[in-house]
């Protein structure tokens, strides 16, 4: 509230002094002397003849905005554009492609896309209506079953053609009524068409399914709304929930039964390794007891004439012995015994004395003078042998042969 007082108070004050100015100048104007009045600022363009200038400018300037406001239409780069006149409806059959155009007043473009445009049947929220609901044909193993309920999700591209524009519009009269008749016609062609093939042709043959659907979309589009239709996919098939779950185990036991077939093909040839294996087990046994049995008969073969050879050597060296200290037979088989008892040194010598075996031959009585012969024994002598004692009697050979090879000499010659 002071504040609202103060602001009044300043007010009043200068609303009073304006009133004294404004006094004080009256009473300075009567006194001055009358001057001629000038303009403040002089025009920018000489004379008077500016305003009609500036009205000649502005109405150039407002015509040109109007010519290009009403009379010039521009297209995007991807778009067909029809001429039609506002006023009677009428439409010029030349169609126009992206750009600029000089059309007349009051008239424009009925626009086309000159792109792929897209028709999608499905649940995303870019769709243009839902899945379409029909059903298959009738199942030849099961003819009563009337076919299986089915939701085919799919998406179908259409182009229009240039030339034929003029009769789309003359049809349906905008790209919407031609657009929305178009998704009508080939939901149409997708749910009759679904009906040729059995449940099993859609995961078996689907990219059949789909070239013949896009067919009759494309005959179907081309007879009734004057396009084209250059692609068909279907996205997802959708039975009913009892029917997906039979499909689901029908495909596990086949594929479990191709399972069962690898296995059993696996096995084979794991069985027929095994067989190679011991086959090449056996061969190798063979060959390696083949191989120790030529190693066993040239080993043998070996040492036997390695021995022979050792005992050739032997016997001539006792040739060459013999006769370089020139002894007889008896001689040599004495030496060969002396040799052997020489060697044994296990047992005690007795020499005079006859051994266990050993026998004088009976003598016969030669007449001879004094009553004995010269050639006579006397009966209480023993043959000049070496007589072993019992316990060395198995140490001594029975000959010089037998000495000789238990030694492993060669007998004497």
């Amino acid at each position: 509230s002071s504040r609202l007082k103060l602001r009044r108070t300043q007010r009043c004050r200068r609303a009073g002094a304006m009133r004294v100015q404004l006094l004080d100048g009256q009473g300075h104007d009567a006194e001055r002397p009358l001057l001629p009045r000038r303009r403040r600022f002089p025009p920018l363009r000489g004379g008077d003849g500016g305003d009609l200038l500036s009205f000649a400018v502005g109405f150039v300037i407002s015509a040109l905005f109007v010519v290009v406001f009403f009379c010039i239409s521009p297209l995007e780069p991807n778009e067909y554009g029809l001429q039609r006149n506002f006023i009677t409806g009428g439409i010029n059959h030349d169609v126009r492609r992206g750009g600029i155009h000089f059309t007349g007043p009051f008239r424009g473009f009925v626009t086309f896309p000159a792109a792929l445009v897209t028709l999608q049947f499905s649940r995303a929220a870019v769709a243009d209506r839902l899945p379409v609901v029909t059903r298959t044909g009738a199942d030849p193993e099961d003819p009563d079953s009337g076919g299986q309920p089915i939701q085919i999700s799919c998406a179908v591209q259409v182009e229009f053609v240039r030339e034929k524009l003029p009769e789309v519009y003359l049809s349906f009269g905008s790209y919407e009524a031609a657009r929305q008749r178009y998704i009508l016609l080939a939901g149409n062609v997708v749910g009759n068409t679904a009906q040729d093939f059995v449940p099993t042709d859609f995961w078996t043959r689907r990219d059949i399914i789909a070239a013949h659907m896009l067919k009759e979309i494309n005959h179907t589009l081309w007879r009734q709304g004057s396009a084209v239709a250059t692609n068909f996919q279907i996205m997802r098939v959708d039975f009913a929930e009892k029917y997906e779950d039979s499909i689901t185990q029908i495909q596990v036991a086949e594929q479990q039964k191709v399972v069962n077939e690898y296995e059993q093909q696996v096995q084979a040839v794991v069985q027929s390794i095994e067989v190679l294996k011991s086959t090449v087990n056996a061969n190798i046994a063979n060959i390696s007891a083949g191989a120790a049995a030529d190693a066993k008969e040239i080993c043998a073969h070996a040492n036997r004439d390695a021995f022979a050879l050792k005992q050739g050597m032997k016997a001539k060296k006792y040739a060459q012995l013999q006769k370089r200290l020139g002894f007889n037979k008896a001689e040599m088989q004495e030496f060969f015994r002396v040799h052997v008892l020489q060697k044994s040194g296990g047992g005690r010598i007795v020499v005079g004395m006859p051994g266990p075996t050993d026998v004088p031959p009976p003598r016969s009585p030669s007449p001879s003078p004094g009553g004995h012969g010269s050639g006579s024994r006397s009966p209480g002598r023993s043959h000049p042998r070496a007589a072993l004692a019992p316990g060395a009697a198995g140490d001594l050979a029975a000959s010089p042969s037998d000495a000789a090879a238990s030694e492993g000499l060669p007998a004497a010659p």
